[in-house]
């Protein structure tokens, strides 16, 4: 192995390093090669597997997570507990990357870092599979390389994670912070609403808390245009996309678009 080139490269990271933004997609049954090709064409950093919602073959996970790996984005699994059998099992599969949907303390996030870190960091098993190209010519390098380059993300998504949101992006391990605007909503009384005025003074508090802290975040509400874009950018929010969409959204959402002028 070359040293001076990490064999783990996770470019939405390095780019979340570098105080860029990302963008990414947000699949829930889609796996297929065309889903990955279209997302890197339209320039996405990162596709987001839904294995909370979703239901998919284990072999099918695996062979789209290393075709994403392949076309320089960053494969990351929503997972719905911090437990070894379903962490470390995707991250050996080939994902870059876990979020923890429903994350409400800082002792979640202790778990998940011990079994997305290797050792000292962490307790995850060693594999020198597809997440690690199928190379074990430098094991030290490739663990230093992995620890570094995974992303580890908070969802959250209930009034017990906004109020321990500091609490758990405090932990160390922690990149960033992602939102669940529609169980949040309904847990505060406003199904549906996600732009309700409760509910986006709730998840204002934990943006701000995270670029106080200098972590990746969401911003409130995605942005409809280039200006909206922009003032998010300028106050610190670093992922975007169709992070709350499903292919299932956007695919209704461009059908109706077409067939508008027919009805």
């Amino acid at each position: 192995m070359n040293s001076e080139r990490p064999l783990i490269i996770n470019r939405a990271k390095q780019k979340l390093k570098a105080g860029e933004p990302i963008f990414g997609v947000n699949i829930f049954e889609a796996l297929t090669p065309s889903i990955v090709k279209i997302a890197a064409n339209a320039g996405s950093d990162m596709l987001m597997v839904d294995a909370e919602h979703a239901i998919n073959d284990d072999g099918r996970l695996a062979l789209f997570l290393t075709l994403v790996r392949d076309n320089g984005m960053a494969p990351v699994v929503t997972v719905i507990a911090p437990e070894r059998a379903l962490v470390s099992r995707v991250l050996d599969a080939g994902a870059m990357g876990i979020i923890l949907s429903h994350s409400e303390t800082p002792e979640q996030m202790k778990d998940l870092v011990r079994w997305v870190k290797y050792a000292p960091e962490g307790e995850r098993g060693l594999a020198m599979g597809a997440n690690a190209g199928y190379d074990s010519s430098d094991i030290a390098s490739y663990c230093r390389d992995a620890n570094d380059a995974t992303l580890i993300l908070p969802k959250i998504e209930s009034p017990l994670g906004v109020e321990n949101a500091g609490a758990m992006m405090d932990v160390e391990g922690i990149d960033g912070v992602v939102f669940g605007p529609g169980d949040l909503s309904a847990k505060m009384g406003h199904p549906g609403q996600w732009e309700h005025p409760e509910v986006l003074a709730a998840i204002n508090s934990v943006v701000d808390a995270a670029i106080d802290r200098g972590l990746a975040v969401e911003p409130p509400v995605m942005p409809s245009d280039r200006a909206e874009y922009n003032r998010e950018l300028i106050r610190g929010a670093r992922i975007f996309g169709a992070t709350r969409q499903t292919e299932y959204d956007l695919y209704r959402d461009a059908l109706n678009r077409v067939l508008a002028t027919n009805r």
